[in-house]
């Protein structure tokens, strides 16, 4: 597996030059990792100045991968920078959460494709496509969900946790409606997720700092993400961010992210209705 993950496909670490430019590209690196902070850090109605005080802070991060003219930092800032608003917007104005979803799917990558018509921010999105299935993928793939599945049970019937509203909610419904309900979630939501950290954050980190590091980031942040999540708190994150370790490895073995987004959806399917059946 380390063999085929220094083989990917990949760009050459710019880091990794020995030429001047190499303190900018690691400068811009750590601009991205920023970026991806501000990205996964809750956004909660009751507390509209700490999202504002995050605001200004990816506004400061855009405006100086601007500055340090990396490229990479340029195309993360493109992608995170109206991620982070439709957030912001969508929740702190009290919008359908299907549509702040559907939202952040589609307006993001938008702006990331249209930034590619700049010849010096091209290619924007190499990671947009369905790439090889490798003779990996499958075991890893039922590993992942049956290893996520484990793990949930084993947390939830330990820590019996409050369930979150909405899983009260589906608990209301009929079962099989509660499960549909459950499905279509996990359709929609991983897109956002997988173009986010298997896509843009880790192609371009690796740009940068290589493949490794790059995996070994975008899980880190991953799992920060999941912080708040089902399962929650350290455990939570720690499941999670091994979740997206296997996720990138993945990503970096098929070269594109159809792969890790199936395997997500099934995960993100599997784990919702074991929350709904044990939470009962």
């Amino acid at each position: 597996m380390t063999s085929e993950l220094e083989d990917s496909a990949l760009p050459q670490p710019a880091a990794r030059r020995g030429s001047r430019s190499s303190v900018g590209a690691t400068l811009g690196g750590a601009c991205i990792v920023a970026l991806g902070v501000c990205a996964v850090l809750p956004i909660r109605p009751e507390a509209p100045t700490r999202t504002a005080i995050v605001g200004v802070v990816a506004v400061a991060l855009i405006v100086g991968a601007r500055v340090l003219r990396s490229a990479a930092a340029i195309r993360a800032a493109v992608f995170i920078g109206p991620l982070f608003g439709c957030f912001a917007v969508g929740i702190l104005g009290k919008w359908p959460p299907a549509v702040t979803t559907v939202l952040v799917c589609v307006f993001p990558l938008g702006c990331l494709l249209l930034a590619g018509r700049r010849t010096s921010l091209s290619p924007v999105a190499p990671w947009l496509t369905r790439g090889s299935l490798t003779p990996e993928a499958p075991w890893l793939g039922v590993a992942t969900v049956v290893l996520s599945g484990a793990a949930l049970t084993a947390w939830a019937l330990a820590v019996r946790p409050e369930p979150a509203e909405y899983l009260r909610e589906l608990q209301r419904l009929p079962l099989w409606l509660a499960i549909v309900g459950i499905v279509a979630f996990a359709l929609v939501n991983p897109i956002w997720e997988e173009m986010l950290f298997r896509g843009v954050l880790l192609t371009e980190l690796a740009s940068i700092w290589g493949v490794r590091a790059a995996v070994a980031l975008q899980a880190v942040l991953f799992g920060t993400a999941h912080f708040a999540g089902f399962p929650s708190g350290p455990a939570g994150m720690v499941m999670a961010a091994s979740w997206g370790f296997v996720l990138g490895v993945m990503r970096v073995q098929s070269g594109g992210i159809l792969i890790t987004y199936a395997v997500h959806v099934t995960a993100n399917a599997v784990i919702g209705t074991l929350a709904v059946l044990i939470l009962r």
